[in-house]
């Protein structure tokens, strides 16, 4: 973790978590071709997405030496709650708001996204306590 700006990790949790929502989405869509049941593949996508994204964060994002058993724990708890987050959203954009699937995913994904950087920065790879150089 040391030795990264504040910047680069941000850009790198970006990329990561871009490369992630591919990773949900491709499930999404797919699924949907599949079996019409928005909300299920949604949930499903963000599944693989986390795990995508965990991977891509502790080896790029935040470099992180701390044991997989601490961190993981840490990224799941935070990913349950994100998930059930990004799942509620979802449901609210598309069934409650009748908003298209695409659109509801979108809005769900940014609003996901932004709380997962500040939870995993502070939460899952300490980030908060660890001195800048």
């Amino acid at each position: 973790m040391a030795g990264r700006s504040s910047a680069a990790q941000f850009f790198s949790f970006g990329l990561v978590g871009l490369i992630a929502t591919l990773s949900h989405y491709c499930v999404m869509f797919l699924g949907l071709l599949l079996l019409q049941m928005p909300v299920f593949w949604s949930f499903a996508g963000a599944v693989v997405g986390a795990v995508v994204g965990y991977i891509l964060n502790y080896v790029y994002t935040f470099q992180s030496t701390q044991p997989h058993r601490d961190t993981f724990l840490r990224y799941a708890l935070i990913t349950i709650f994100s998930i059930l987050l990004n799942t509620a959203l979802f449901f609210a954009f598309f069934e409650i708001f009748g908003l298209p699937v695409p659109v509801s995913q979108l809005i769900s994904t940014g609003l996901v996204f932004v709380a997962n950087y500040f939870a995993h920065k502070t939460i899952t790879f300490d980030i908060g306590t660890t001195k800048s150089p």
